[in-house]
């Protein structure tokens, strides 16, 4: 019944927020991996594979909805254990009365759980929500573990091992950060145990890392996605391993590590509230000083620590979820510390009265009602149950392209959100998606290639040269309709072959007229404004910064070509949705001083 009472609130929250349409960044990708159980983006994800992949088994619902159904279950599983963490850790000690621990747990649990870091992970199709519920899973064990001592059970520890061998097999990174604080519980664990319970803790976190056999068995029947086709060892190591990602990782490109901190601790308090890392002070000093606490305290502190230097390491993108997903569990660390603190008051404060013995679990009472609280401040922020964006943008990237297209794709979310929509509709396996930044990844050019030998010059001139190459493009138009998607990267002499159409640029055969080109215009103007009709108000953050970018490339097209008119309206349309971008400022300037007609050197404003 409380696993229940911990769980249902926040699944329910969930469920009713739920995307009926799969959301921006990697969504799409793992719809299109839930598709036929394919291999994502290394290191290849392949428990989220097999999970997510559940979602064809629901009878109702578009496959993006069923995936985010399936990410509310598992987050609520994931609100279940914190909260039997939670009530462990406040029974540690005798400075917090036993009718305050369920309720004190249960207010840290729904804080938790509804806060924008979790709720987001919930309502989208990610691999975040399965990660926080096995590593919840995995300290719930442990603490049960530890707490029951030398009288108890040790087998929960074998738990705890598979739980965190299956999340090295999700996302290896941030199962491996919560072996740090472990450690704390562990020694106590080995002087009581010795070394036999670790020998066979070992074999349950093998038997979950097993679970990346998946990749090459799975490689070696081609699924729908197959990034990296781990199927011989070398390229699964380079899959395993995000070889990728590591090579892309640039020190110069990370901001100082001071300012990256603050951006976590800035997000934290903003998501949890300021008041709530006041409390949650005060309670890691109370767990601290009490010694039956210690090295519990010294587990969530650790735990917190960990998790927040870790993520800031690597860089933080301000409003980027992925990056906030990293704090799911160091929120569960404020969240007991919190929870710590208010019970030794409350219990203090019942002591100081004691004619009135039901203070201390009304107090109680009341504080978990007023959890609640964090519901309201977070729906508006977590919420996609009116979100249709990405579904509005797949006419546009294609729904609605020409027959047999060509499409070289450079934005990654662009390259995602093909995948998810065609692996879910499967309405134009004539259309090719060539995703550009990616022809590195194993095997993927000679796929392409041998499915369709016409692009056979053109990605080996991309391949050598790292541009494409004009000639190729048109060689290649004259056969079929070929689409370049605009970014930083398309060279001057690129632009001139290029002409808007639909959400791309249609390169340029000899036979097209100026009238074609006046025509294409007028038609992508009228796009746009279809486009933000049908997407209305207010405009999702993530789709912001995709309208943004897409009028920041679109002016950069119009102001080389020199299309003054139509650069000024992509660069007021960009500063209308954000009045900051200094490119955007910039060009905006050099076009009210360029003469009609003038091709203007946009490198002084392109970002790169």
């Amino acid at each position: 019944m409380k696993g229940l009472l911990a769980g249902v609130p926040p699944l329910l929250a969930y469920l009713s927020t739920a995307s009926g349409f799969a959301h921006w960044l990697d969504s799409g990708e793992f719809v299109a991996a839930a598709a036929d159980f394919g291999i994502s983006h290394p290191p290849g994800h392949p428990l989220a594979s097999i999970v997510l992949g559940a979602a064809n088994l629901m009878p109702i619902g578009a496959l993006s909805f069923r995936v985010a159904v399936i990410c509310s279950v598992l987050l609520a599983i994931a609100a279940v254990a914190l909260f039997f963490s939670f009530e462990r850790s406040l029974s540690v000690t005798d400075a917090i009365r036993p009718s305050l621990r369920f309720p004190l747990a249960l207010a840290a649990t729904w804080w938790v759980a509804a806060s924008h870091g979790w709720w987001f992970q919930a309502v989208r199709p990610e691999v975040y929500a399965l990660q926080a519920a096995l590593l919840c899973i995995a300290m719930e064990r442990l603490l049960c573990v530890s707490i029951s001592g030398e009288e108890g059970d040790v087998r929960p520890l074998y738990h705890a091992a598979l739980a965190l061998g299956l999340a090295l097999a999700n996302h290896h990174f941030i199962a491996l950060l919560a072996i740090v604080p472990s450690l704390w519980l562990l020694l106590g664990i080995w002087k009581i145990w010795g070394w036999r319970p670790f020998a066979w803790s070992a074999g349950f976190a093998t038997a979950g890392l097993m679970t990346y056999l998946y990749l090459p068995l799975r490689a070696l029947q081609e699924p729908f996605l197959n990034l990296g086709d781990p199927s011989s060892p070398g390229r699964f190591a380079w899959v395993i391993t995000a070889q990728a990602f590591q090579k892309s990782i640039s020190p110069e490109a990370v901001a100082p590590f001071g300012e990256t901190l603050a951006d976590v601790l800035i997000a934290t308090a903003r998501d949890l509230h300021v008041a709530t890392l006041a409390v949650a002070l005060l309670g890691a000093y109370f767990m601290l000083r009490v010694s039956s606490c210690r090295k519990f305290g010294l587990f969530w502190l650790t735990l917190w620590l960990v998790y927040v230097l870790g993520r800031a390491s690597l860089g933080f993108v301000r409003g980027n979820p992925d990056a906030i997903a990293y704090f799911m569990v160091s929120y569960a660390s404020l969240g007991i510390f919190t929870a710590f603190a208010l019970g030794v008051l409350i219990s203090a404060l019942a002591e100081a009265v004691p004619g009135r013995p039901k203070l201390a679990p009304a107090l109680g009472a009341i504080l978990a009602l007023a959890a609640s609280f964090q519901l309201v401040r977070s729906v508006d922020a977590s919420t996609l149950a009116s979100f249709v964006d990405t579904d509005v943008f797949d006419d546009g990237l294609r729904r609605s392209l020409p027959a047999r297209s060509i499409v070289l794709v450079q934005n990654p979310q662009t390259i995602f959100r093909y995948w998810g929509g065609e692996a879910e509709e499967l309405n134009r396996p004539d259309v090719t998606m060539i995703p550009l930044p990616l022809l590195s990844y194993p095997k993927l050019v000679d796929r392409y290639v041998r499915d369709e030998p016409d692009l056979k010059p053109l990605l080996r001139s991309y391949v050598l040269d790292g541009t494409l190459s004009a000639p190729e493009l048109q060689s290649l138009a004259a056969l079929r309709p070929v689409y370049v998607e605009m970014d930083v990267r398309t060279t001057r002499e690129l632009m001139d072959l290029l002409v808007p159409e639909q959400l791309y640029h249609r390169v340029l055969t000899a036979d097209t007229t100026e009238t074609d080109e006046a025509g294409a215009m007028r038609e992508h103007a009228a796009l746009w404004g279809d486009l933000y009709q049908r997407i209305g108000e207010p405009i999702d953050p993530h789709t912001e910064v995709q309208l943004i970018w897409r009028h920041y490339t679109d002016s950069l097209y119009f102001a080389s070509v020199g299309d003054t008119n139509a650069a000024l309206r992509a660069v007021a349309a960009g500063l209308a949705l954000n009045p900051h971008p200094n490119e955007l400022l910039m060009l905006q300037e050099a076009l009210k001083n360029a003469s009609p007609g003038e091709r203007i050197d946009v490198r002084p404003f392109t970002i790169y």
